[in-house]
């Protein structure tokens, strides 16, 4: 969240990958399936545990003599506690708020953003279309193109249908 440049995130990332004995996993859910899961969890707090628990079981699958996982605490911690507890991963879950202060929350930041971006560009250049990030008017423009373009049935591939966002491309 602290270094805005993009182009560094990557350079950041790509140290990060390398490192000797590193393991990371990275969970991508691109918009469609993100409007199907959201549908299905009726919580975004819930869809947030999903990911969090599938990333925390993989990486306890590559390292399974890791005991413990750090989360940023994004709502109450029984809804994290339960995700996990459904894989039934063996692990000791902490969770607390601004865990980005830590190493590894912040590395996998880094990595999830660097995953992000390259998604949003892959996708617009396959659409052939602007996609900046934000919800300010020159967002709505450009979604704008993108329905005009592809068709408002289209645009549940390309963004999240809850947003406010959408709304307004919608109206």
């Amino acid at each position: 969240k602290a270094i805005p440049d993009d182009k560094k995130i990557a350079a950041i990332a790509a140290k990060i990958m390398q490192l000797p004995g590193i393991a990371y996993e990275v969970v991508c859910i691109g918009p469609k399936r993100y409007n199907e899961l959201y549908t299905e969890f009726g919580n975004l707090n819930r869809l947030l545990a999903w990911g969090h628990a599938r990333v925390i079981a993989a990486l306890h699958e590559k390292v399974p003599s890791c005991t413990r996982a750090l989360s940023d605490q994004f709502a109450n911690e029984w809804v994290l506690k339960t995700a996990l507890g459904k894989r039934r991963v063996p692990v000791q879950l902490e969770q607390r708020t601004k865990a980005e202060s830590d190493v590894a929350v912040a590395a996998a930041s880094i990595l999830a953003r660097v995953r992000f971006v390259k998604w949003m560009q892959d996708t617009a250049a396959a659409a052939g279309c602007d996609m900046p990030l934000g919800c300010a008017a020159h967002v709505t423009k450009a979604a704008r193109a993108f329905v005009d373009k592809h068709g408002q049935d289209r645009l549940c591939d390309v963004a999240k249908l809850h947003f406010k966002t959408t709304a307004k491309v919608l109206q």
